[in-house]
């Protein structure tokens, strides 16, 4: 158990020095008790450098299967005190970069205030991960993308993405009233991690279009589209939740908008037949859109 113990903290931190911390040994302990445990199983579950510590893949498998039922037990260990104990613990979530501010939003002051032994960890990724592989607790990402077999629940049943602009570039470059008119507009693109530029979707009824956009600005990361479009660089494709306040207040506006298609809403999921711990509840009760 102690090996286990070593392996699992070393692994989730990827950090001798961290894990000792955590386990009040030394980190020369620490790295013997690991070492022993691979012994043990007769194969290497970390890649060691002087300056780093990464999962084999044989570590990587290991790891998902033992935090999970390590935290598991803990959780429920700690649950045994009292039926009226309050929500605690770390819940750690995979999240993508359009959830991300959702996300924050909703697990606010008020959250803090009503659960304040619950720690939020929130992993920023774009990739579709196992989330019980790399010791996650939940993810949250598009309904379409939710691996079957994990009970999913929503968080926002619909949304859009919308084409957006600041005021001050509708002042300066006026509205675009159809898709097509945004070649005429410099477009801040998105490329996707496989390399891919996104393509602009269109609807209105039956009709669909798609437009290859152009212009001088290229990212990853919707968190900078959003700001280049605030900063009125050009006309951004963002989740219409990310932009409700700045909409309402008119510093932004919607374009196109009967042309602006809805998409799969957020959902929360997490691996069934598991011991849900009071924290993740206390997170599944917030952020569920009923």
């Amino acid at each position: 158990m102690n090996e286990l113990l070593a392996f699992q903290k070393t692994a989730s931190r990827l950090s001798f020095k961290k894990a000792s911390d955590e386990l009040n040994l030394t980190p020369s302990t620490v790295s013997h008790l690991v070492r022993s445990l691979e012994e043990r199983l007769k194969t290497r579950l970390l890649n060691r450098t002087t300056r780093s510590v990464s999962l084999t893949e044989p570590g990587q498998k290991l790891f998902g299967q033992l935090n999970s039922i390590l935290n598991n037990l803990t959780q429920a260990v700690d649950e045994l005190d009292t039926d009226d104990k309050q929500p605690n613990g770390t819940i750690r979530i995979s999240v993508n970069e359009i959830a991300a501010p959702i996300l924050l939003d909703k697990l606010g002051k008020e959250f803090r205030e009503t659960f304040p032994n619950v720690h939020v960890e929130l992993i920023v990724d774009n990739r579709l991960i196992d989330t019980v592989a790399e010791g996650f607790d939940a993810g949250i990402r598009l309904r379409d993308t939710v691996p079957q077999d994990m009970v999913a629940v929503p968080v926002i049943k619909d949304f859009r993405f919308v084409v957006a602009a600041a005021t001050t570039y509708i002042e300066k470059h006026g509205l675009p009233t159809q898709p097509s008119d945004l070649l005429e507009h410099n477009c801040i693109g998105f490329r996707f991690q496989s390399g891919r530029l996104y393509e602009w979707e269109f609807k209105r009824k039956d009709k669909r279009m798609v437009i290859d956009v152009k212009g001088t600005m290229t990212t990853n990361n919707p968190g900078l589209i959003m700001k280049a479009v605030k900063n009125g660089v050009g006309i951004g494709h963002i989740a219409e939740p990310l932009i409700k306040k700045e909409v309402e207040s008119k510093e932004l506006t919607v374009l196109l908008d009967d042309w602006n298609p809805g998409w799969p809403g957020l959902y929360l999921y997490f691996p069934r037949n598991r011991h849900m711990p009071s924290g993740l509840r206390a997170v599944i009760d917030t952020l569920r859109d009923n």
